[in-house]
This record gives C-alpha cells, sequence and structure tokens, in this order.
C-alpha cells in the first residue's frame, strides 16, 4: 500500500520467481532490448554483517531470479545493491557469481561500495553496488558510478567497519541539519502537526509542498529500564557509560570493547549511523535522540533515509519501522540512477579506480569487474 499511496504508477506485487521476463515486460509495455534499466535488491539478511549470515540461507540465491530476468528482458543496464557483506560471505563466491552471471548473460559488470553520506544523504550507510552494462553498447567497466557530491573524499576512499574521521566527514549532513525541526515526543506517543518552522535547507526540501501536517512521527514505547537507561546518557555516550547497576545482566559481563554502539545517543553534530529495521530498541545501536529520552521515531529515521515528510508509510507499526529500515536511501538511489542517464545519453562521468583499494578484494580488479581467471561457483 505504501508504494502505490505515494508513487501511483503501475506496480505489480509478486514473488519474482513465480514470474517470467515476458509477463514483466508486458506490464512495463516493453519488449527484449527496449527497457532502459532493471534496479534490484535482492534480500541482504542473509549478506549482512548485521546479521548471522548463514551461507544456506534460501534467500542468498533470490539472485539467480535477477539474473533469469536479466537474460529475458535484455535492458540496456542492470544495477543490483545489496550490503557491503556480499563481498565476504563464502569466501566472495556469491559476488563472485552474481558478476559472472551477468557476464555470462552478456554484461559488462563491475561494483563499488558507496556511502550514502556522500550523496547527501545524513547516515553513515554503506551499499554494495553493481552496475553491469549491455555488452553491445561498448560501454566499459566502471561506469554508472556517480562522483560523490559530499566531503572531498572519494569512492573507496572511506570504508565500512573501518575508522572514519571527523575530517573525512566534513561537509556530511548531520543529524541537526536533518531531523531537528520535528517537534518533541515522547516515548509511546505521536505528533501529527509540526510545531516550528524548518531552519536548515535539507530540513526545506523534506517539508516541501506541505502545510503543518506530519505523518509517521510516532516514538516506540520503551520499558522502564530502558527510559532509566537512555537518560542516564549524554549525546555521544553508550552502554559503557551506564552505571553498572542500570546494564542489562547480560551485558553486566560484556567486555568494554565489545558492543561499542549498544544504546549510544546520538549528537546534533555528527552524521548518524546506518537505519536498520530494529531501530526502535535504543540497545541495537545508535538510535537514541540526542536530547530527549526515546528513540528516534518513523518520520526521523525516513529523514535519516532521504523520504521526504510528503511520503507517508503504510501498514502496522512493525511494518513501517521494517520499510523503513530496508529502504535504500534516497539519494543514493538518485545520484546512481541520474549517472546511469548520462552514461546512456553518451556523458558519462569517471571511471571507477581501484575502488576496493584500501580493501583490496583479490577477484576484482581495478575497476571493480571481475578477474577473467575465475570460475563461476
Amino acid at each position: 500500500m505504501t508504494h502505490s499511496a505515494n508513487l501511483p504508477s503501475r506496480f505489480m506485487a509478486a514473488d519474482l520467481r513465480q514470474l517470467d521476463a515476458d509477463k514483466i515486460g508486458q506490464a512495463a509495455e516493453v519488449g527484449p532490448g527496449e527497457l532502459d534499466l532493471l534496479f534490484a535488491g535482492p534480500p541482504c539478511q542473509g549478506f549482512s554483517m548485521m546479521g548471522a549470515r548463514v551461507v544456506w540461507d534460501e534467500r542468498n540465491n533470490l539472485f539467480r531470479e535477477v539474473l533469469r530476468v536479466a537474460s529475458g528482458l535484455r535492458p540496456r543496464a542492470v544495477v543490483v545493491e545489496n550490503v557491503p557483506g556480499l563481498l565476504t560471505l563464502a569466501g566472495g563466491a556469491y559476488l563472485r557469481a552474481i558478476l559472472q552471471g551477468l557476464g555470462q548473460a552478456g554484461y559488462v559488470a563491475s561494483c563499488a561500495e558507496l556511502l550514502a553520506a556522500q550523496y547527501g544523504a545524513p547516515q553513515m550507510r554503506w551499499r554494495l553496488v553493481v552496475v553491469a552494462w549491455r555488452d553491445d553498447l561498448g560501454i566499459p567497466p566502471g561506469y554508472g558510478f556517480p562522483a560523490p557530491t559530499h566531503g572531498d573524499r572519494g569512492i573507496g576512499d572511506l570504508v565500512s567497519n573501518r575508522t572514519v574521521t571527523t575530517n573525512d566527514m566534513r561537509g556530511f549532513v548531520t543529524a541537526y541539519e536533518a531531523i531537528s525541526d520535528l517537534p518533541a515526543v515522547c516515548a509511546g506517543s505521536m505528533v501529527d502537526r509540526y510545531t516550528g518552522r524548518p531552519v536548515t535547507p535539507y530540513q526545506e526540501r523534506m517539508r516541501e509542498g506541505l502545510g503543518d501536517e506530519l505523518w509517521n512521527h510516532y516514538a516506540a514505547r520503551l520499558s522502564k529500564a530502558n527510559l532509566a537507561r537512555i537518560a542516564a546518557l549524554k549525546p555521544g555516550q553508550d552502554w559503557r557509560d551506564l552505571p553498572f547497576e542500570l546494564l542489562p545482566p547480560g551485558m553486566q559481563r560484556a567486555l568494554r570493547k565489545d558492543h561499542t554502539r549498544r544504546y549510544r545517543r546520538m549528537t546534533w553534530d555528527g552524521t548518524p549511523r546506518a537505519v536498520i529495521t530494529r531501530f526502535r530498541d535504543p540497545k541495537t545501536g545508535e538510535y537514541t535522540h540526542p536530547e530527549q529520552d526515546r528513540t528516534i521515531t518513523i518520520r526521523e529515521a525516513a529523514r535519516l533515509q532521504g523520504f521526504p515528510d510528503r511520503f507517508v508509510f503504510h501498514g502496522d507499526r512493525s511494518s513501517q519501522y521494517e520499510q523503513v529500515g530496508n529502504a535504500v536511501p534516497v539519494q543514493l538511489a538518485g545520484a546512481v540512477a541520474d549517472e546511469l542517464l548520462r552514461c546512456l545519453d553518451g556523458r558519462p562521468g569517471p571511471q571507477l579506480h581501484e575502488p576496493f583499494r584500501r580493501r583490496p578484494v583479490p577477484a576484482l580488479g581495478v575497476h571493480g569487474e571481475i578477474l577473467d581467471t575465475l570460475v563461476l561457483v
């Protein structure tokens, strides 16, 4: 319902495993070779560093359905986005299978880790992006990856699960710029009207075209114990700063170097961490509001994902948390789409060069392409 309510166009809600390329092409009113772009985001839970990373998770093989549809539709470009954990799961076998599968389907493919904050999203969220061009277009590997628009670092300079300094983040959108205009709300409550004006350009863009109405500004209900814990924390502090008696029993035995983001309170001048589906729970990460004793609301999380306030999330609350947490940041997706269009129009940006220089991936070449010496698994 969220999709149809916000994006009123032709939409198919179906299991891709039950659809053939002809049916999809008929719905889109295109024949083989006429589609410009197939953009796919197979479920990432089996690959994610946040999850159990189970090799035999059946969702890990859904990328083969994308390859099947791509072979039938023959779009000019194929984009597959996923989590950086895809680089290492099963020794990189799944990534190799995707890249080589695209090659066997007649595409020139390459990949890179892109950081959403470098494209204007107020969030330190990395995504692994595969861009593949149909080989008759003559576009070499490494094109289709947009140059960062925020900060002064390039693609590959900032790496997930590695230290990113304050200097590295200069120019990124901060929590203050993103959500400071939204009204105060108590845990377990919702506010449906703005009480102040936007104070930053980002907030103005988020509220464009709206009056005083506000949707999805709901803060999760928290236990008394969790309310006491987050009330004891200042901005930037986490579970290690809590009095021992306030720690959950399981964390009273934890090492100080572990779980460094649990119960962390956000800072106004920092760029927030990646939003996940469990952002209602303070123990899952840095999801406590910089000033108020609650976790961030659904609307605040949507702002961090780049959704304008006019984009309303439907369904029950659990579904809304999942929709927001599973989304690709809007600014990142938009930047990739714009760069793909430029390439198709003959106006490409720079070609990727050693996107994995800080964390080399043996299977990949200098433009993020698969090396010819490897065998499909």
